[in-house]
């Protein structure tokens, strides 16, 4: 996630913060020193988004149980968010998953609930709201207390993509498959979150009218999403790539990449072994650009290229469904697809955008041929 600074590592997760968080400490700091200053405050957000990062914890390593790998946990204003390699299709799964973010927060939950009751029981009798500012160990502890709660409550309502409208979404999914399942799930998620955000707008809660929007966006674009997938989970690697692409010899320089990089809209080149055939690396027209600029027209293309072991691979007839999960866990724009361990040629997230455009109009792809 952009503008986002790591800050550790947990379980071998990446722990990160947004730099927007610096907004949410300082609000902190005005709206929850109270008599004991700024620096209370800030220690009151600070131990309020331990909860959260504990909640996407939980999540974390149930996906992690099931051999979904987890990229980060990331803070932002609004809370926390664990970014998974791939979402679970199997209902338990998801169930499992769902559950263990809020089953954190009910055991925290648990934990300071004696302990607030214990501390209570030798002082002087206030409110439990009244509690939750009085600054110390037990107006801490007890806003962590309601705090716990609050965030089970929340993350519980079946507005997707909260953890109850993921819950939700599982529990259809016993019934039917995996896309319908998300589409219920979301149009009942925009219904919640159109009511939450008018009821926040009514009440003169600004930040729960936000966090509404918020839902109903995130919903939209996971539906979507996932909608996209069923669509490409059929089609092949093969079916993608594009039929004219050219490679590059690795005696090429670089100004010899740059005329035929002129002359073709292919943004990418593979360079070849020009005996072998073997696949060497990729070549890019900003890795080219750049080396034209700092006047390497001579340069041989393989001191510039990406090379072949820092490229994801695939085979040909993976679906684009795989082919996508690959470039997203890669950071990567193009794949180097196999036959075996024969090189096939190039598919780039162009291709498969491309593809599902065809697809999305009712129109099927093409068979092409094979190299």
């Amino acid at each position: 996630m952009r503008w986002s600074i790591k800050v550790g590592q947990l379980f071998g997760i990446d722990l990160k913060v947004h730099l927007t968080f610096a907004l949410i400490l300082a609000w902190g700091a005005v709206n929850y020193g109270g008599s004991a200053g700024p620096l209370y405050g800030v220690i009151v957000v600070m131990a309020l988004f331990t909860l959260v990062v504990l909640h996407e914890l939980g999540h974390s390593l149930a996906a992690m149980w099931y051999g979904i790998p987890v990229k980060d946990i990331t803070l932002l204003p609004i809370g926390g968010v664990a970014r998974l390699e791939r979402m679970p299709e199997k209902p338990m799964q998801e169930l499992v998953i769902a559950l263990a973010g809020p089953a954190v927060n009910v055991v925290l939950a648990g934990i300071l609930l004696p302990v607030v009751l214990g501390i209570t029981a030798t002082q002087s009798t206030l409110s439990l709201m009244r509690l939750t500012t009085e600054p110390g160990i037990l107006g801490l502890s007890t806003f962590l207390l309601l705090a716990n709660i609050s965030l089970v409550v929340f993350n519980m309502i079946p507005a997707f993509p909260l953890d109850g409208g993921r819950v939700f979404r599982a529990l259809i999914g016993f019934f039917t498959n995996h896309q319908k399942a998300t589409q219920i799930a979301v149009n009942v998620g925009r219904v919640l979150s159109i009511g939450l955000g008018l009821f926040g707008i009514v009440t003169g809660q600004i930040f729960m009218a936000f966090i509404a929007f918020f839902i109903f966006i995130a919903g939209s674009q996971e539906g979507q999403a996932v909608a996209a997938r069923s669509i490409l989970r059929d089609i092949q690697a093969r079916q993608a790539m594009s039929a004219h692409n050219v490679a590059l010899s690795s005696d090429a320089t670089v100004g010899q990449a740059a005329s035929m990089m002129l002359r073709s809209p292919q943004p990418n080149f593979a360079v070849l072994d020009p005996i072998s055939g073997q696949f060497l690396g990729v070549a890019t027209s900003r890795g080219v650009s750049q080396a034209m600029q700092s006047g390497q027209w001579h340069t041989r293309i393989t001191e510039i290229m990406h090379h072949a072991g820092n490229i994801p691979k695939i085979a040909l007839t993976s679906s684009l469904d795989e082919a996508q999960d690959k470039l997203s866990g890669a950071s990567s724009q193009v794949l180097a697809v196999y036959d075996g361990l024969h090189f096939k040629g190039l598919l780039t997230t162009g291709d498969i955008y491309r593809t599902f455009q065809f697809l999305s109009q009712g129109r099927r792809p093409v068979q092409r041929p094979t190299m």
